[in-house]
C-alpha cells in the first residue's frame, strides 16, 4: 500500500512538472511501472491472446505488444478495446441481436458514405464502442469535418452532450456539407465560433459542475500535436482520450502527425522521454484491432500510402494488433466478415479502390485512460 502511495504521488510530481517544463523533470523507471512479482498467465478469450506479466500475444499472428516502452507494439493495463470482439458479438438476452448488428445499421445510415478525409469502418468501430463503453455525459470531438464521427457519437447515445470543435465551417475534400447533429445536447464550436479545445474554459466548468470529467470522453481527430494535447487535457483531470489517427513512426499527414502520436511516443527513440512520462501517466492504453488483417486485400493492387493510414497485403503486421475476425484462417469468421461486407454492399475481396478503401483504411487508433489528477494540484 505504502509502496503503492508513493509511485502514485510521483507520478502526480511528474504531471505538474510536466506544465512547467519540457516533460522532462521526473521519469518513472520502468522498474517501478511493473510489478516484477506477477508471472501469472492468463489465457485471454476472443481474440485478446496470452497474457503474461508483460507482453500479449496472439495464436497465428506475428505481433507481441509489451508493456513498456520502446516496442513498435506497446499496451498497458486493459481497456475496453482488448475485448472488442467479445463486446461485439456478444448476443443480447432478450433480441438476440449483437452490438455489431446495431452497428451496421448505424453504418449504412451514415451521412458521407465515402468520407474521403474522415473516419471508416475500423476506426468507427472503435469509437462507437468506446461511447457504449464509457457511457460518457460529455464527448469533446476536436476536429469534425463532415460531420460523420459526430453521428456514430450520437448513434452510440441519445443523451451524452457533443462539443464538436472545428476552426473551419465547411468540410475539406470536397465532402459537401457538414452533417449537424439536430440535437440541442450538441454544442457546435466550428467557424465563427471555434474555440479551440485547449482554450475552452474547462476550469470554470469544472468547478460550477457542469462537466463531470470521470464521465467525459476526448476524442482527437484534428491532425495536431496529440502528446500535447493530452496533456493539455489530463492537467484538468480528464480520464479517457480516444486518438485517432495514431500513426506509426515516419508517417503521417501533417508535420505534427509525424512527431506527436502515443504510437510514436511508446516505440520511438528519440521521444524516448516523453513516452516515458505518458506511460507513467496512464492506467491504460490499447490500440483498437482491425475488423480483418491486411492480407484480406490480397487482390487488391492498391499502393502503400506513404502517409500512412492504410494496410496492404504485404504487411508483417508485426506492429498491429490481432484482427476481431480472421477470415482467412477460420470458415465461421470468413462466414461473418462475408455477410458484413454483403451487407454493406462492398466486394468482400475488395478488389475495387472503395471496398478498399472501406475495410484496409486503418491507423491504430487507440484509447488511454489517464491517471487521475488530485483535487488542488494545478
Amino acid at each position: 500500500m505504502k509502496l503503492n502511495l508513493i509511485l502514485s504521488l510521483l507520478a502526480f510530481v511528474t504531471l505538474v512538472h510536466c506544465f512547467s517544463s519540457v516533460y522532462t523533470a521526473y521519469v518513472y523507471t520502468q522498474d517501478q511501472q511493473q510489478d516484477a512479482t506477477s508471472k501469472e498467465v492468463q489465457i485471454l478469450r476472443g481474440g485478446r491472446g496470452v497474457q503474461t506479466s508483460n507482453t500479449r500475444e496472439w495464436d497465428g499472428w506475428p505481433a507481441i505488444a509489451y508493456e513498456e516502452v520502446g516496442h513498435p507494439l506497446v499496451t498497458k493495463g486493459d481497456s475496453f478495446f482488448n475485448h472488442a470482439r467479445e463486446l461485439y458479438f456478444r448476443k443480447d438476452g432478450k433480441s438476440k441481436k449483437t452490438l455489431m448488428d446495431e452497428f451496421i445499421q448505424v453504418y449504412k445510415n451514415r451521412p458521407d458514405p465515402v468520407n474521403m478525409c474522415g473516419i471508416r469502418i475500423n476506426h468507427a468501430l472503435a469509437l462507437f464502442l468506446a461511447v457504449k463503453e464509457i457511457q460518457p455525459t460529455l464527448v469533446v470531438e476536436s476536429g469534425v469535418n463532415a460531420g460523420v464521427s459526430t453521428y456514430f457519437i450520437r448513434a452510440a447515445s441519445p443523451t451524452t452532450k457533443i462539443f464538436a470543435i472545428d476552426p473551419l465551417a465547411e468540410p475539406i475534400c470536397n465532402q459537401g456539407k457538414r452533417w449537424i447533429d439536430p440535437s440541442d445536447k450538441t454544442t457546435n464550436l466550428t467557424g465563427d465560433k471555434f474555440v479551440d479545445l485547449l482554450d475552452i474554459d474547462w476550469k470554470g466548468m469544472i468547478q460550477r459542475g457542469e462537466i463531470d470529467v470521470e464521465k467525459t470522453l476526448v476524442f482527437l481527430d484534428d491532425h495536431l500535436h496529440a502528446f500535447e494535447r493530452i496533456a493539455g487535457v489530463m492537467k484538468f483531470g480528464f480520464r479517457h482520450v480516444v486518438v485517432e489517427d495514431n500513426y506509426k513512426l515516419e508517417e503521417g499527414a501533417t508535420p505534427k502527425d509525424k512527431k506527436s502520436t502515443p504510437k510514436q511516443m511508446f516505440s520511438g527513440p528519440k521521444w524516448r522521454t516523453q513516452g516515458n512520462w505518458l506511460f507513467a501517466n496512464i492506467v491504460a492504453y490499447s490500440e483498437f484491432p482491425p475488423i480483418v488483417p491486411p492480407i484480406m486485400a490480397k487482390e487488391n493492387t492498391e499502393r502503400r500510402k506513404k502517409a500512412g493510414g492504410f494496410m496492404v497485403a504485404a504487411d508483417k503486421n508485426d506492429d498491429i494488433v490481432h484482427p476481431i475476425l480472421r477470415p482467412d484462417l477460420n470458415e465461421n469468421d470468413k462466414r461473418i466478415y462475408n455477410n458484413i461486407a454483403t451487407e454493406l454492399g462492398i466486394d468482400p475481396a475488395l478488389r475495387d479502390k472503395e471496398s478498399y478503401m472501406q475495410f484496409m483504411n486503418y491507423n491504430q487508433i487507440c484509447h488511454l485512460e489517464l491517471l487521475p489528477v488530485p483535487p488542488g494540484v494545478f
